[in-house]
């Protein structure tokens, strides 16, 4: 899928464009581009590039030699469980990236051509294992903060959601990999690595880690005994990059440097366009016209049909785009099926989560793909049983909560 502007670009267009036509004056039409969510998602940005300046990226790696004893079975395992926890924190594409030399190493001494298939299973596990782990909280991917952003949910409210698809998701992908793979993994590696103590600087920047997930997790009594009454999230983590740069762990190069700065220029562009869409009732009417047929149809019914052209949207377009596009417009029309809007916008964010089928749909898949090992007629064969897999099983689970 080629692209003749930046989505970065093209989102600087919406704002432009709403001045143009007289839907808001310039002050209104900017105002999304410094929405709280953003300020959030920096402050992701800043404890990544903290981890990763200091080094405990690569420990990670290193403590999984380590613990594995020279066990290759285990090891992977490891792989996909830290790749799947620390994309819940870090960017997805950078956990993938930290991951993909690690697992290429173990994997050395198997001959390719002879054990493609337990390649395969290996790669197409950290891309997935790091497409999921974004689910699980707030800042682990974009279309979770669109929906945050759209529907006022906070941090703790999407962890209640989000961590225990990631419980049910992350294991039932890996499964289904291993049954359609069937790798060999009986085998072992020799293992010399040796941690080092953690250094001062280590300990601090683990330290406004925990001092920074501790604010998130408790930003409700917190945010009242500071007497703020929402958005209290996002000042959590301004306070976690001032942290950073007073503790000199990062500095403001560092940051500049590892900051998707276009992920949060296409979430100004995406805020605005939902605002436009909801302030002159064209999100309504889409919504209606978009669900015409299936007004009288089962709840069951209008669930899977939205999660599984969400599904395949974002196998060929940008989930932060097609999020941003789509959460206004079915939010609008959530009481046509009885819903709780927060409902509809987590399943449309989620499902933007889960395209497994082609490299274009995520970083971590194109990064994977990038290898040349991992041919993308295999990727597509089980990318679509998962992609249908996932698909019911998150209408199911709305459909159960509603």
């Amino acid at each position: 899928m080629t692209e003749t502007f930046h989505v970065s670009v093209t989102a600087l267009l919406v704002p432009l464009l709403a001045v143009l036509t007289g839907i808001f004056e310039v002050k209104q039409a900017l105002s999304q581009f410094a929405h709280p969510i953003i300020y959030l998602f920096l402050g992701g940005f800043a404890l990544a590039s903290a981890l990763h300046k200091q080094g405990l990226d690569s420990r990670i790696a290193s403590l999984i030699i380590v613990l594995a004893k020279g066990r290759v079975r285990l090891a992977i395992w490891m792989i996909f469980i830290s790749t799947a926890f620390t994309s819940m924190w870090i960017s997805n594409t950078a956990t993938a990236a930290m991951m993909l030399p690690l697992a290429l190493g173990l994997l050395s001494k198997l001959n390719y051509q002879q054990n493609k298939s337990s390649y395969w299973f290996v790669l197409l596990g950290i891309a997935y294992s790091a497409n999921i782990g974004g689910i699980g909280t707030l800042v682990g991917s974009p279309p979770n903060a669109i929906a945050a952003a759209n529907t006022g949910i906070s941090f703790v409210e999407w962890l209640q959601f989000g961590l225990p698809t990631v419980i049910i998701m992350f294991p039932l992908v890996i499964v289904i990999l291993f049954w359609f793979f069937k790798p060999d993994l009986n085998f072992s590696f020799d293992s010399e690595t040796k941690l080092e103590p953690l250094t001062v600087q280590q300990k601090l920047t683990l330290l406004v880690f925990l001092i920074t997930v501790c604010g998130w997790l408790f930003s409700k009594p917190l945010s009242a005994w500071f007497g703020i009454q929402k958005d209290f999230d996002s000042l959590v983590a301004l306070f976690a990059i001032i942290q950073l740069a007073v503790l000199r762990l990062i500095s403001w190069k560092d940051l500049q440097q590892s900051a998707d700065w276009g992920v949060l220029i296409l979430f100004g562009g995406g805020l605005t366009l939902s605002a436009i869409l909801q302030t002159t009732g064209a999100s309504e009417f889409l919504g209606q016209q978009m669900i015409a047929g299936l007004e009288h149809a089962p709840l069951i019914v209008f669930l899977l049909a939205l999660t599984g052209m969400v599904v395949m949207l974002t196998e060929v377009a940008s989930n932060t785009a097609s999020s941003a596009l789509l959460i206004p417009v079915f939010i609008a029309v959530a009481q046509s099926f009885d819903m709780q809007p927060e409902l509809i916008a987590i399943l449309i964010a989620v499902a933007a989560s889960c395209a497994f089928m082609l490299p274009v749909a995520t970083p971590p898949n194109a990064i994977v793909f990038g290898s040349g090992l991992v041919p993308q007629q295999q990727m597509m064969k089980v990318g679509l049983v998962l992609n249908l897999t996932m698909t019911l099983l998150m209408a199911s689970g709305i459909w159960f909560l509603v």
